[in-house]
């Protein structure tokens, strides 16, 4: 009886499974195949020519006690966990300003405006910002504006004590746009009633935002700072573009130095265990996160 009422429901819903085969057949080759053969070469001494060695352990030894890679994760974190907050903060700002437009046309230019950074790629945001804090860029023609007298020019990309800053600073712009239109689905999406219950009460505007905006849309900050937390180890496009010689060793990350000893060095059992760690980091991360906000309370009640 099991059998042939599974057998019913698969020829009953075949066409739904049919759509489904060449997604399904999209993950398995160009996703866990990649990540099943990452983790096995990850014990492995693989070789340009040849056969390769089991190696063990050795690889991930060898990491753990490489002090680029531990400058690495550290570079990471530091980077990774202060874009998110930067741009988290102004996500919600932009949104709460946003909501506050009332013309639908200025209020459709600002949210395309905050937005357009987003799209674009790495390799033009980055080349934007190398420019504006170049010695003869935009912000160094403020500064003089300011300081005329006595003005030296500031080369900021080669200043390694401004290196974090200006790659959490440049993150959290680009990312913001994204955050903010996150935000402000939540917010449109509220009961405009309770806002004028609030108001015939005398709830100032502020009010409102504090206490009716604000605990309406901790689902979906709960959401954001999760998939946020999926991605503090994963930035590799901004460090590879707007990085230097002068500042590589306080920007450099774990993925743009699994990129250089996999790549470059072809390194490919150091590099695979690496991004073997990174993922296992990944999703320890994640889960902290998860219990940190309490996520899964949040649609358990």
């Amino acid at each position: 009886m099991k059998t042939s009422a599974i057998f019913k429901k698969l020829k009953k819903y075949r066409f739904i499974y049919l759509m489904l085969l060449p997604v399904t057949v999209y993950f398995l080759v160009f996703s866990y195949y990649p990540l099943l053969l990452g983790i096995y070469n990850s014990f492995h001494n693989v070789m340009i020519l040849g056969e390769t060695d089991f190696a063990g352990l050795d690889n991930y030894i060898g990491i753990i006690k490489n002090p680029l890679y531990l400058k690495a994760l550290w570079n990471s974190l530091a980077v990774g966990a202060g874009t998110f907050f930067l741009q988290f903060i102004w996500g919600l700002i932009i949104a709460f300003l946003l909501n506050e437009v009332k013309s639908r046309i200025l209020k459709s230019a600002l949210q395309t405006a905050a937005y357009i950074p987003y799209l674009l790629s790495w390799a033009v945001v980055g080349g934007l910002w190398i420019t504006i804090l170049s010695p003869t860029g935009l912000m160094n023609g403020i500064l003089k504006l300011l300081n005329e007298e006595g003005f030296r020019p500031v080369v900021f990309m080669s200043e390694p004590a401004l290196a974090k800053e200006i790659m959490i600073f440049t993150g959290a712009w680009k990312g913001a746009g994204y955050y903010a239109a996150l935000f402000l689905a939540a917010i449109v999406s509220i009961d405009q009633n309770i806002y004028e219950a609030a108001a015939i009460d005398g709830a100032s505007r502020f009010k409102q935002m504090l206490l009716i905006t604000l605990p309406n849309i901790i689902p979906t900050m709960k959401v954001v700072a999760v998939l946020a937390a999926m991605g503090v180890l994963r930035n590799f496009d901004q460090i590879f573009i707007m990085a230097n010689s002068s500042i590589l060793d306080e920007v450099r990350n774990l993925l743009y130095l699994i990129f250089h000893e996999g790549i470059i060095q072809f390194k490919i059992g150091a590099a695979t265990a690496a991004a073997t760690l990174v993922l296992l980091a990944t999703v320890f991360i994640s889960f902290t996160v998860r219990r940190l906000i309490r996520y899964d309370d949040t649609y358990n009640e």
